[in-house]
C-alpha cells in the first residue's frame, strides 16, 4: 500500500524537467567552454587577461543557468520551482566534478560561483513559473469566452 503523501509528491514533481535541465545546463556550459576555449587561450595565455577570461565564463553560465531555469519553469506540467532548483543542485555538482577531474576547479570559484549559479536557475524558475501562470491564464480567459480585448 503506497502512502498517499509519497505519491502526491511524486505527482506534483517531475524527474523528466530536471533531466532536462541538467542537461541543458551541463551541456550549454561544456558546449561554452569548448566553442571558447580558442578564444579563453588567447586570453588567457597571449593577452594575459585571466580576469577578462574568467568574466566571459562566468557570465556565460550565468546566462545558460538562467535560461535552464526559465525553461524548465516553463515546461514543466506542475506550478512549483523545485525542478529548476534541484536541476542547478545537479548541474553545479556534476560540473564541479567534472572540473576536479579535469584538474581545473578553482575553489574560489567554486565557494562564490555555486550559490550564484543556483540563485541565478531558480530566479529562472520563477520567472518560467510566471510565464506558465501568464500563458495557461490566457487560455483558460479565452477558454471560458472573455472578450479578446481583455487579453493583453
Amino acid at each position: 500500500m503506497s502512502d498517499p503523501q509519497t505519491s502526491l509528491i511524486h505527482e506534483r514533481f517531475d524527474w523528466k524537467w530536471v533531466s532536462l535541465g541538467v542537461l541543458f545546463s551541463v551541456g550549454g556550459n561544456v558546449l561554452a567552454y569548448l566553442a571558447l576555449r580558442p578564444i579563453l587561450d588567447d586570453l588567457i595565455h597571449r593577452q594575459e587577461r585571466v580576469i577578462r577570461a574568467a568574466a566571459l565564463m562566468a557570465g556565460l553560465s550565468i546566462a545558460i543557468y538562467f535560461l535552464g531555469g526559465l525553461l524548465v519553469g516553463r515546461m514543466s506540467r506542475h506550478r512549483t520551482v523545485k525542478e529548476p532548483a534541484v536541476a542547478a543542485v545537479i548541474s553545479v555538482a556534476i560540473l564541479t566534478g567534472l572540473q576536479l577531474y579535469l584538474g581545473m576547479v578553482n575553489i574560489v570559484g567554486l565557494v562564490l560561483g555555486a550559490p550564484v549559479l543556483f540563485g541565478v536557475c531558480y530566479l529562472g524558475g520563477i520567472l518560467g513559473e510566471k510565464w506558465q501562470e501568464a500563458v495557461l491564464g490566457r487560455r483558460a480567459r479565452r477558454a471560458s469566452g472573455s472578450h479578446p480585448t481583455t487579453d493583453r
